[in-house]
């Protein structure tokens, strides 16, 4: 347990370290280069900082809008879950309390990419989270060796290959890999509102929104064939995610500091198929279309989870505001 809390903190340390390094660089690359024409800065602060951003809040209430395109980076913590296994030969399985990881540094990094429009107060956002999540079983991401590996051991229930399952089972002794790393991946959208602040620079704001998973799940049982694996993106259920957060706004630029809590209702099925690439997202979506059309059962069975996870994102964007139409 000790060796597992500090390789969280070290994780945890990476994470803030690296993230405060990416907006660092930004921003010396934004503020301190000369500006273009279509980056004008000013000083937070400024009576032409506030000047700027008085204009910007009247064009947005007389009809205009804000646009922020925008990357973040962040590191999920998990919540335990239960997931439920069902298998061709007799197993009907419940295991109890699994613990996840991000491993949030290893590639592809977990972050994500969104777009916001605001009028006034009140704005929406599209958005898609990737982070990825991986069950304990000694290894890290892509089953690469971990400085301090955990294998958990977990409360069952049910059947196992037409027995009863045993009070506790090693997940290392069930699964080569249980995890979803080239994204636990959610598209969301939500509803955005913009509080009351005493600086014209910086911003709180709130959100709430809901979306899809799309998870890339890499599924593999312990000494079972390649041609068993499930190793594809799968559309697997609705999501939902809450955000708070702090944007500060300099010339162009928008820099925001946000805390995400989102919570997803994972349906996998077990196919033992594999991606054509890491990256074939809609090649593997459209495989998953077409047998659900043929009425087709997942060959090697199903699974059920929650993945719920709190983060602190640090990001970069770019605004843009678009004049009210006469």
């Amino acid at each position: 347990m000790i060796e597992h809390s500090s390789a969280t903190l070290e994780k945890a340390s990476a994470v803030l370290g690296a993230t405060s390094l990416l907006v660092f660089v930004a921003s010396m690359l934004v503020i301190d280069r000369p500006a273009p024409g279509w980056l004008a800065m000013t000083s937070p602060g400024s009576p032409e900082a506030a000047d700027a951003e008085t204009r910007r809040a009247r064009g947005a209430e007389a009809g205009g809008h804000d646009d922020v395109f925008a990357f973040f980076v962040g590191n999920p913590i998990y919540y335990r879950s239960t997931l439920a296994l069902q298998r061709p030969g007799g197993t009907d399985l419940e295991l109890k309390g699994i613990g996840w990881d991000g491993d949030a540094l290893y590639f592809p990094i977990d972050g994500g990419v969104r777009w916001m429009r605001w009028y006034g107060q009140a704005g929406f956002m599209l958005e898609h989270l990737h982070n990825k999540a991986i069950a304990r079983l000694g290894r890290g991401a892509h089953g690469r060796r971990l400085r301090y590996p955990t294998v958990e051991e977990v409360a069952a229930s049910g059947t196992l290959k037409g027995e009863p399952a045993p009070a506790r089972i090693r997940l290392a002794d069930l699964f080569d890999r249980l995890e979803f790393t080239h994204g636990h991946n959610m598209l969301f959208g939500a509803g955005l509102l913009k509080l009351a602040s005493p600086l014209a620079m910086v911003r709180p704001y709130l959100g709430l929104g809901g979306g899809v998973a799309f998870p890339h799940t890499e599924v593999w049982f312990k000494g079972e064939a390649k041609g068993e694996r499930t190793y594809e993106y799968q559309y697997a259920g609705p999501a939902a995610q809450g955000v708070a957060g702090l944007e500060l706004k300099v010339g162009r630029a928008s820099y925001f500091l946000e805390y995400k809590f989102s919570y997803a209702w994972i349906s996998g099925a077990l196919t033992g198929t594999r991606s054509w690439a890491d990256w074939d997202v809609f090649g593997d979506l459209w495989r998953q279309f077409r047998r659900w059309q043929r009425g087709e059962k997942p060959k090697h069975g199903a699974f059920q989870t929650t993945l719920g996870a709190h983060q602190i994102l640090l990001g970069i964007g770019y605004r843009r505001q678009a004049p009210a139409r006469r």
